[in-house]
């Protein structure tokens, strides 16, 4: 059995693996250990989550640096990988959207340095689950392992996101940001809220840096929206899938971005897909609906950001908003890097989000793109 213990000396997570039962009558083994890593777990895992339920799903860890231990023969120099079975009555509704997948949010920043970008609704929860570290909400959730511990927090997306439907003005930014900080330091007083005398011109110039891209997203979803309201006839298909290609082009808008993805996937496949939640399409589709859904796909090209520009920090994109999560986990976001030419990285859509066909068939569109 795995079990998380708080650590605010360390900074870190800290892990205690017990043995259940030992036939010998024998001490019950165990190995307290830190630095963990943990593999994120792929698509089919998060779709067969319940938010409100408890959480089993397998566990990899590996270098995790040995604490103490009474197993003879295993000393502090040694590292830990284990494989398990994790079986918590924890929920998961605050999930950490990671580089390779997702982990429960706690499991998602296990390292020293780790850092979390909760969005809006996490930061809510956070506010309505904890005053000055004593916990107030009955219900248990791994966002609980947060208590008491110096966790690093950048409220940036509360922020970005902004609560006019639109891009904040620099008024309405710099007070949202304060009133973040001032809700997560009044929750988890523990935790360093990444916030200095910098911080608010910082978001200021991000958010000037984004508006004219934002401009073509929200163009090119108002154009395409309308048409992708209602399921497309199978013989209308090829035509439309063109059509978003094309008007993806004519906007400016890269086709191998998170937001032509989304549309994509909503006219392939409309029952099932993630993409169609959030984008939310209707006959009145307005820059304000636009923007509500583009804050969405921002957070994730965000992430891409901080991922490609500090690969050794272990950063997670916390967010109770399911449908985000899958989409993130089905774009099969991979071979993030900086150079010369600014960031750059792959997609390789899950079957959920395009069928083989189609992935294929939009792989060669990027190909000929180039």
């Amino acid at each position: 059995m795995i079990d998380p213990i708080q650590t605010p000396v360390l900074g870190s997570c800290r892990f205690l693996y017990k043995e259940q039962e030992q036939v010998d009558g024998a001490p019950l083994r165990t190995i307290e250990f830190t630095e963990v890593d943990i593999r994120p777990r792929p698509y089919e895992e998060l779709e067969n989550a319940k938010a409100n339920v408890g959480i089993t799903i397998p566990l990899e860890m590996y270098n995790g640096r040995i604490v103490e231990t009474n197993i003879e023969g295993i000393d502090s120099s040694q590292f830990v990988n284990i494989r398990s079975t994790l079986i918590s009555p924890f929920t998961s509704k605050a999930i950490g959207l990671v580089r390779g997948g997702w982990l429960p949010s706690s499991l998602a920043a296990t390292q020293r340095d780790a850092v979390i970008l909760p969005d809006r609704n996490i930061v809510t929860e956070i506010a309505s689950r904890f005053d000055f570290d004593k916990k107030i909400e009955h219900t248990q959730d791994f966002l609980d392992l947060f208590q008491g511990a110096p966790v690093r927090i950048n409220p940036l997306l509360f922020a970005l996101e902004g609560n006019k439907r639109s891009l904040p003005t620099p008024d309405i930014a710099r007070a949202q940001l304060e009133e973040a900080v001032v809700k997560l330091r009044k929750a988890l007083p523990e935790a360093a809220v990444i916030f200095g005398p910098d911080s608010a011109s910082s978001l200021l110039r991000l958010i000037e840096d984004i508006r004219p891209a934002m401009a073509r997203k929200q163009a090119f979803l108002c154009r395409v929206g309308p048409t992708l309201v209602s399921p497309v006839a199978h013989r209308n298909m090829d035509k439309r899938w063109y059509d978003i290609l094309a008007t993806a082009k004519d906007c400016g808008v890269p086709l191998n971005s998170f937001v032509v993805l989304a549309a994509l996937s909503t006219l392939v496949n409309p029952g099932k897909s993630a993409a169609k939640s959030l984008l939310k399409f209707s006959q009145s589709y307005s820059n304000a609906d636009a923007y509500n859904a583009l804050s969405d796909l921002q957070s994730l090209d965000l992430l891409v950001y901080f991922l490609a520009l500090f690969p050794e920090i272990q950063t997670q994109l916390c967010t109770a908003d399911r449908n985000l999560a899958l989409f993130w986990v089905g774009s099969g976001v991979s071979d993030i890097v900086r150079d010369s030419e600014g960031i750059r990285f792959k997609l390789t859509p899950h079957h959920a989000l395009l069928p083989k066909h189609y992935a294929e068939r939009w792989v060669a569109e990027l190909s000929l793109d180039t």
